[in-house]
């Protein structure tokens, strides 16, 4: 009897023995899987204010895992502008949590192409970047007003180039002759309309069936009011009969040569201020000549 009982104490005891192996040797939850700290992500989205003199504005998204993770969270982020390889402008951020959406301004920023990096570093000291280019237009002019033909020798002129006169270059007398046609005033309203006024009379060529005199405007090149669009590189007059400069110079060449076709015509920006425009137009292809129309605000 006293053996059995030592016998069953023995197996009893081997049974607690495997039973405490096989607990060890189970999986403890910590020991088959690895943590892994991911690198912060930087999106940036959509840019604003790309026009000289505004402000600039960059959309941006940071991520840093799953919200509410406690492997890391955000912790900092910077940006810098550059521009023909210098900084031009630069700041920091202030990102928390695991994900962060929020912008940046800049001001400043002048015409050209730019290059925008944004960086965000998680509380381990992981850093993740995004870079996009971008470029600042130059502001617009505000041309609104009246304008006239400079009353000077060689405002109107063609050439074989852009602004050039070797061709023919209205002289200092046609001032006087043509005064009928300098007093002609092209208005540019904020609502797009375009408003001709020649008053009673202008200069008229012999392919409108005169001799080069002053005398009743001819159709449909007549006072009248037309649109406009203006973006500081191109202007676009629109409207039968709408013009600057020269009736019979349109883009595709001068009256009487070609058929007049289309209700646009679209002159080349050289330069604007609020007081003087230069406005150049190319007729026809390869080889043809360059008109040039100085003007000034009334």
């Amino acid at each position: 009897m006293k053996n059995n009982t030592m016998k069953n104490k023995f197996l009893s005891s081997l049974m607690s023995l495997a039973l405490l192996a096989a607990v060890a040797s189970c999986d403890n939850g910590n020991a088959d899987f690895t943590v892994v700290d991911t690198t912060p992500t930087v999106e940036i989205g959509a840019l604003t204010g790309v026009v000289e003199g505004e402000t600039f504005t960059a959309a941006l998204t940071f991520g840093d895992g799953a919200e509410g993770s406690t492997i890391s969270t955000l912790a900092s982020g910077s940006w810098s502008i550059t521009s023909g390889g210098a900084e031009v402008a630069s700041g920091t951020l202030a990102p928390s949590g695991d994900n962060w959406t929020g912008a940046l301004s800049a001001t400043g920023l002048v015409e050209g192409d730019h290059s925008l990096t944004v960086s965000a570093t998680d509380s381990n000291g992981n850093t993740g970047s995004a870079s996009t280019d971008f470029s600042i237009v130059a502001a617009i002019t505000d041309i609104t007003g009246t304008w006239i033909l400079k009353p000077v020798a060689g405002s109107v002129r063609v050439g074989s180039f852009s602004g050039g006169g070797d061709y023919f270059s209205f002289p200092a007398e046609f001032v006087t002759d043509r005064a009928c046609y300098y007093d002609d005033t092209y208005t540019f309203n904020a609502d797009g309309s375009f408003v001709i006024d020649m008053q009673t009379q202008t200069f008229l060529e012999d392919w409108q069936g005169t001799n080069f005199v002053c005398g009743t405007p001819a159709a449909p090149y007549v006072s009248g009011t037309y649109g406009y669009s203006f973006n500081g590189q191109t202007m676009v007059v629109t409207g039968a009969g709408a013009f600057i400069g020269l009736p019979k110079v349109h883009n595709t060449g001068e009256l009487p040569n070609v058929p007049q076709v289309g209700t646009s015509i679209t002159y080349e920006v050289a330069s604007a201020t609020t007081t003087a425009m230069d406005l150049r137009i190319r007729v026809g292809g390869d080889g043809a000549g360059w008109w040039t129309y100085e003007l000034i605000k009334q």
